[in-house]
């Protein structure tokens, strides 16, 4: 909800499938994009063949460019960070949404390159999905507790000499 001064009011929220769909499919669509970017990146910074199906199969984990892909990994988890503050807003909801992403990602990999088996593919996921939450319910936290302004100060002064 927005106050009358352009800021938002952390009430109690109603519950809005629709909101949650939206946010979800928003921030799944980044997560897949931030992390082809990121493993693009990576793999063209360490002359990898860059290749998109790369980042839905964990055998490419156990492969000589396996550091780029981890890398890549947890690149998109702090970009992933500034997407919560932005789409999901509150810290209570950051460890739903980013489980719910990674785990939609886990089924994308199971299906194109089978059940991951590779220890740097769970563990780069793992830490990403730390990091994301962690850093993402912080920045929340900071943004809820932002003080609301009930006006420009100077103006509040000079109604209250007024009175």
């Amino acid at each position: 909800r927005i106050n009358g001064m352009g800021r938002k009011f952390y009430g109690r929220q109603d519950f809005n499938p629709t909101l949650i769909i939206t946010q979800m499919v928003a921030m799944q669509a980044a997560f897949f994009a931030t992390l082809g970017i990121a493993c693009t990146a990576a793999l063209l910074c360490t002359g990898g063949r860059v290749e998109l199906g790369r980042i839905f199969r964990s055998a490419e984990y156990a492969g000589e460019d396996w550091v780029a892909l981890c890398l890549a990994t947890v690149v998109t988890a702090v970009v992933m960070v500034a997407l919560l503050v932005l789409v999901v807003e509150r810290a209570k909801k950051c460890l739903d949404f980013v489980v719910t992403y990674h785990f939609f990602h886990f089924l994308t990999t199971w299906a194109c390159g089978g059940l991951p088996v590779q220890g740097a593919w769970w563990a780069s996921n793992i830490a990403a999905i730390v990091l994301a939450t962690v850093v993402g319910e912080w920045c929340c936290i900071r943004a809820e507790q932002r003080e609301i302004p009930l006006g420009r100060r100077k103006e509040d002064a000079e109604v209250l000499q007024q009175v």
